[in-house]
């Protein structure tokens, strides 16, 4: 019975995450046991299984990113409004996708939990770290990838700040 359940929520896009709050990866626990060798084994029952949707995966981040450019550029020129953002926040029941323009054009997006706030202040944030350690770098070349380390330790810095003490506290 708990095999067709496990089998039936995968189907519809969950994933076995924790079995007695062991955490699951892929088919096996944390402690290196195999999940599926738990669920048949009855000596183990009765279990506490954690079903949810996956983590998305780096890849899926910037394969969504590069989706939601488009949008935003279609919304910004069909948009009454004159000099419209376009889109600014994207949601869904597994993501916040949040952009944030500046007054120069460039474009910086976060995705995260939905459940998080605060995010265009952390762009805010994120943009200032840009102007003050990339765009002042003489070395640094418009429309190619960020290369200074005092940028990437201040934004290690900053999103650990918002990781341990929240976005509103940054």
């Amino acid at each position: 019975m708990i095999l067709t359940l496990y089998f039936v929520l995968f189907s519809v896009g969950h994933v076995l995450l924790a079995i007695n709050g062991i955490p699951v990866s892929g088919k096996k626990l944390e402690d290196g046991t195999d999940a599926l060798d738990m669920l048949n084994d009855t000596a183990n029952y009765p279990l506490n299984l954690k079903f949810g949707r996956p983590k998305m995966t780096v890849n899926e981040k910037i394969f969504l990113a590069s989706m939601f450019y488009p949008l935003f550029a279609i919304a910004s020129q069909l948009s009454p409004e004159p000099r419209s953002s376009g889109i600014e926040t994207l949601e869904a029941d597994t993501f916040k996708l949040q952009c944030f323009q500046t007054l120069t054009g460039v474009k910086f997006m976060v995705i995260a939990d939905p459940t998080h706030t605060g995010l265009e202040q952390l762009l805010k944030k994120i943009y200032e770290l840009y102007a003050d350690f990339a765009l002042k770098n003489p070395f640094y070349s418009l429309e190619m990838p960020i290369r200074c380390e005092l940028f990437d330790t201040n934004l290690q810095a900053l999103l650990e700040q918002a990781d341990k003490n929240g976005i509103n506290s940054i």
